[in-house]
């Protein structure tokens, strides 16, 4: 069973990674490696945060860091070492058939599951859940988080069935994240409505 999921994730892989454009590399690579994209969104929803909640949100961006903080350690130091499945890159058996975009490898040598991917949408979906107002805007968001995905794909550097699970661990930490926040809230305004 293993063995043919993995037949299936190795085909979908390389056909995915062969839709390649001279055009299109800089911009996955930018994508996958351009922190700078990143701190501009994230300081952008921060300072959106700050104006709309004041104090309040330095809270709610504490919970989000968890959400990221939760995501990235347990997909490193866990399930990468613990799966130990290899890059698409760094697989002897697809040496000649992956394209790189020009880049060598790099990275750890194992690939199960995407840290970009969970990160990505750990923030991603911590966020829409908090901005229940403006979620028609942060859904936007997510078209984001799924380029970054692709790209690692585009980079030889994960399979699809790495970028799915990335995507639903993060979602889950974002879950999880999002809940203990909502019971710290619940706990504040109990405490402030507490005769003394």
């Amino acid at each position: 069973m293993l063995e043919t999921l993995n037949a299936i994730d190795t085909s979908i892989f390389l056909f995915l990674n062969q839709l390649h454009s001279p055009l299109l590399d800089p911009i996955m690579l930018a994508l996958s490696y351009n922190t700078w994209l990143m701190s501009i969104i994230i300081l952008s929803i921060f300072s959106f945060g700050f104006i709309h909640y004041k104090k309040h949100f330095f809270t709610v961006f504490f919970f989000a860091i968890v959400a990221f903080g939760l995501s990235d350690s347990i997909s490193s130091r866990i399930f990468k070492p613990g799966f130990e499945r290899l890059r698409p890159c760094h697989n002897p058996a697809l040496e000649d058939k992956v394209y790189l975009a020009g880049q060598n490898c790099g990275g750890g040598k194992y690939g199960f599951f995407s840290s970009h991917a969970s990160n990505s949408f750990a923030l991603v979906m911590f966020f829409w859940l908090f901005f229940r107002k403006f979620r028609k805007y942060f859904s936007v968001l997510f078209i984001y988080a799924a380029l970054v995905s692709y790209s690692r794909i585009y980079l030889a550097r994960h399979y699809p069935g790495d970028i799915i699970a990335g995507a639903l661990f993060g979602i889950l930490c974002a879950l999880f994240s999002f809940y203990c926040y909502q019971k710290l809230i619940a706990k504040r305004t109990k405490n402030l409505s507490s005769p003394s």
